[in-house]
């Protein structure tokens, strides 16, 4: 007795497409930003490109090869060391 495959024609795949993973990750760091800004204009604040480059970075999952290849060392390395900083200031509070 051999167990045959169901027909695949007609059945919707339900997993989002990467593309489509992307923007959601994209758009809740929007969200986040506009919850910070508190109804300002984004176009109005000033945030240092690096984190922001960082934070794209951690919404779109990167591995670590990903995330040097898009960030390099230089800006992994100073992230790193204010992410280490903010934690220390915290912790002293």
């Amino acid at each position: 007795m051999s167990l045959q495959q169901p027909p695949l024609e007609g059945l919707i795949d339900y997993r989002l497409s990467d593309r489509t993973r992307i923007v959601h990750s994209l758009a809740g760091l929007r969200c986040e930003w506009q919850k910070i800004v508190e109804g300002k204009s984004l176009l109005d604040v000033e945030v240092p490109i690096g984190l922001i480059l960082s934070d794209i970075a951690d919404r779109l999952e990167l591995t670590p090869q990903e995330r040097h290849a898009m960030l390099g060392g230089k800006l992994i390395n100073q992230v790193n060391c204010l992410m280490e900083d903010r934690i220390s200031v915290r912790r002293a509070s």
